[in-house]
């Protein structure tokens, strides 16, 4: 088994690969590569593991250097899912040793594998299973998921979008709009934004597969959501609205409008996204008649002896949390990003 580091030479052999593995998600293409380490500005080692010719694992990972939590290498960072993808075991194994001989050599504390599904060999590893992901099943369309999926609550709320004049919009042309209410969004949760510039050069890299939503009342945005779509699963990764329009459904109205648009060319799921088991998150998306999956961070421990808790429910960030939603969005917006790229 050799294992090396891609290349801008032969990254297209990767996403070639990932294509035809069942257990890859977009989180797992290359296009992440370049836009973390430019906008981000993380390091990125994308590792391959082959035997003669043919790719038998791939694993995304990055280095990030932060003086608040120390250094780390996490698979995905900032984004649902990561880890391994593999065809064999002994290729999942080469890699993750591989990984951690790099997290060593760049003095971090720990390897995280923010794993969609647990890879052979892998069940003796530290591991969080506190997040969860939910699923929506297509087939039979459009009629069949909104008579059969979706809670009748649902289904009010999107009439009721209607009913309140609320319109959905996509395009690129929305992303400015897009941005705005996620910006809000952040802080009402408590939670510095990411940069405009990770979510435009998302766009680029993606071209067609990337989708930005806007939900607007007369000329106003009220909600917003960017979804990306891989092989036959349509992405939901990042939404937001206006606390004081959510009583116009704008969430509802968006999500609706993207399955119907998926439904159209043909795609099979609909990944509603990561949340913590038992939070409203959870619940809003069960409405949706989906599927709930268990998900896997797993972690090869180096120089810390417990796995890390860096995320909102940890009680240690009460206190900043609760700050930073008493903060005007301007200032926000001005100093979140640089803070954001240091929370994985």
């Amino acid at each position: 088994m050799r294992l090396y580091e891609l290349t801008d030479a032969n990254r297209h052999r990767w996403d070639a690969w990932l294509g035809g593995q069942p257990t890859s998600t977009v989180f797992h293409c290359t296009a992440w590569r370049d836009i973390i380490a430019e906008t981000l500005r993380h390091q990125p080692v994308y590792l391959v593991a082959q035997a003669g010719e043919e790719i038998q694992g791939v694993l995304p990972l990055f280095i990030l250097r932060t003086r608040l939590f120390g250094n780390m290498a996490v698979s995905m960072p900032f984004l649902n899912y990561g880890g391994v993808v593999a065809a064999q075991e002994e290729a999942a194994e080469a890699l993750m040793r591989r990984a951690r001989e790099v997290a060593e050599r760049y003095g971090c504390n720990y390897v995280e594998y923010r794993h969609r599904h647990l890879p052979p060999g892998t069940e003796d590893l530290p591991t969080n299973t506190f997040k969860v992901t939910s699923i929506l099943d297509l087939s039979g369309g459009v009629e069949r998921v909104w008579k059969e999926a979706l809670h009748q609550n649902v289904r009010n709320k999107v009439r009721k979008a209607a009913k309140n004049d609320v319109v959905v919009r996509r395009g690129v042309e929305h992303l400015d709009a897009f941005y705005r209410v996620f910006a809000v969004g952040q802080r009402n949760h408590g939670t510095p934004v990411l940069p405009r510039r990770f979510f435009a050069k998302i766009v680029e890299q993606f071209g067609d597969a990337a989708h930005v939503y806007a939900a607007y009342h007369g000329a106003e945005a009220i909600g917003g959501k960017l979804t990306i779509d891989f092989g036959s699963t349509r992405y939901f990764i990042w939404s937001a609205s206006r606390r004081e329009a959510n009583r116009m459904a704008p969430v509802p109205a968006m999500n609706w409008r993207a399955i119907q648009d998926a439904v159209d060319i043909g795609l099979q799921t609909v990944d509603f996204g990561r949340s913590t088991q038992g939070t409203s998150s959870e619940k809003f998306k069960k409405h949706w008649g989906v599927e709930t999956q268990q998900l896997y961070w797993q972690y090869q421990l180096i120089h810390t002896e417990q796995m890390p808790g860096l995320n909102t429910s940890n009680p240690k960030f009460e206190l900043a949390i609760r700050a930073w939603k008493k903060l005007p969005v301007w200032l926000t917006t001005l100093i979140g990003p640089p803070l954001a790229r240091l929370l994985p």
